[in-house]
């Protein structure tokens, strides 16, 4: 049992030590120096930042960095070039605050499309230029409920008449009740394309790519500096994508669980382990979680192993665990349905990983024991659970150490117990004083006053 416990520990200090380096080593990479630089940095007069696909903490957070990088290196000018197809609302306001709160002049540069999340934040650039077959709008909120589409509506409206266009135009792309005349008519949302948008005075202008654009602008000469993604803000990406997150929490969960059941500590530990590292390594660089979920979810990992390894039985402390890893894993994800969606498809792949993981290795003899499950042999006497109370009162001797759980002998049987009072010496007299389901509580009986 000791042996099994100093596995079991070395696996959670293993965890505590790689999430206290991550800790450490997150804001260092997080303001490590994009490469691609066209020139020194220190040199660059125009810094250009590409927001690409889907909107959304990771964006946010590289958008933070990039802002501050050319604020440190003495930008005349910012270019951001968006092309996204929208996501969470609430990483795009955070976008658009980090844009409108910039004191740089801060250029939109719509390559494509700024659809829904993506309109937004283009509208919180002091000017807005449009490449040929672009469009933007499109800004439908899920779910479609009037809160929702209203405080939506005014963000945009705001942040219109900030930046001097349209506050209608920026409504009517929000919502679908908004009818403008010769523009849209109610019931369908705004989108406008590069040359609607400029015919509308919404934009600045249109162009046929960044080379036209730094020549519009005067800057066609100027060092130009590009803000890249750090390594591990792509690696954040890729396993923050649903399916990889799946895949990683499943293994972690199995690997854990066959680490308990299965005998030796190897690659199932290991795996768990890792599996569970590389999750919340990237949702902690993509700014989706923080460190507090992470010391919920180890919380909840430490209650259900003092569950089966110290104090025997489900009870409160199983309970509280299982709730402190669902409640973690449920708020790190972006939104209800996505978490849902995972966590009924980690526990679904768990539970059928676990089950042909034991059928293959089977149990190690220490969850035998734990799990007060009757030994191969009927010679060794070894009880799995007695419901009835005729053991109450009853005296026997411990044949191993009680450090509460151990084994002893009780009229001839052999019968997994737990000590009241703590530490219990081999071959000490006991006496059961309650059965409470399949825990058989007993006292030493010199230390019994009863």
């Amino acid at each position: 049992m000791i042996a099994k416990a100093g596995k079991i520990l070395t696996v959670f200090l293993f965890l505590l030590l790689f999430f206290s380096l991550l800790a450490l080593a997150v804001p260092v990479a997080g303001w490590a120096a994009p490469t691609g630089a066209v020139s020194p940095a220190l040199e660059a007069a125009v810094h250009f930042i590409p927001l690409h696909g889907n909107v959304d903490p990771g964006m946010a957070s590289f958008l933070s960095r990039a802002l501050n990088d050319a604020r440190e290196e003495g930008t005349e000018l910012v270019i951001v070039e968006i092309d996204t197809f929208g996501g969470l609302v609430d990483s795009g306001i955070k976008i658009r605050d980090l844009l409108v709160n910039f004191e740089l002049p801060l250029i939109a540069f719509i390559n494509h499309r700024a659809w829904s999340a993506g309109a937004l934040i283009a509208l919180g650039a002091d000017e807005i230029y449009m490449i040929e077959g672009s469009s933007i709008g499109a800004a439908e909120t899920r779910p479609l409920e009037e809160k929702f589409i209203s405080a939506l509506r005014s963000e945009f409206a705001a942040t219109a008449e900030r930046r001097g266009r349209d506050p209608d135009i920026a409504r009517a792309m929000v919502d679908a009740d908004i009818e403008i005349e010769g523009i849209i008519e109610r019931g369908k949302l705004l989108s406008l394309s590069a040359g609607e948008a400029e015919e509308l005075g919404f934009i600045e202008g249109r162009v046929s790519g960044l080379s036209q654009l730094l020549d519009k602008l005067g800057y066609s000469q100027a060092d130009l500096f590009q803000a890249e993604r750090t390594i591990l803000e792509r690696l954040a990406g890729i396993i923050t994508n649903p399916y990889v997150s799946i895949l990683l929490l499943s293994i972690g969960i199995i690997g854990l669980v066959g680490e308990a059941m299965v005998p030796g500590f190897g690659v199932s530990g290991t795996a768990g382990v890792l599996g569970l590292g590389l999750f919340f390594t990237g949702y902690l660089v993509e700014g989706y979680a923080g460190l507090g979920m992470l010391v919920l979810f180890l919380a909840g990992l430490v209650l259900i192993a003092i569950e089966l390894f110290i104090i025997p039985g489900f009870g409160i402390t199983g309970i509280g665990g299982i709730t402190a890893i669902v409640a973690s894993l449920f708020f790190i994800f972006p939104d209800s349905q996505t978490a849902f969606r995972i966590i009924a498809a980690v526990l679904a792949i768990s539970v059928i990983g676990s089950v042909i993981l034991i059928k293959i290795f089977g149990t190690s003899k220490f969850w035998n024991k734990i799990s007060l499950k009757q030994s191969e042999t009927v010679e060794e006497g070894y009880v799995s659970s007695r419901s009835d109370r005729d053991l109450a009162g009853l005296e026997g001797r411990a044949i191993t150490p009680l450090r509460p759980a151990g084994t002893a002998e009780i009229e001839g049987d052999r019968i997994d117990v737990v000590s009241e009072g703590g530490f219990v010496d081999r071959n000490a007299a006991i006496r059961v004083i309650r059965v409470e389901g399949s825990r058989i509580i007993v006292r030493e009986i010199d230390n019994d006053r009863d």
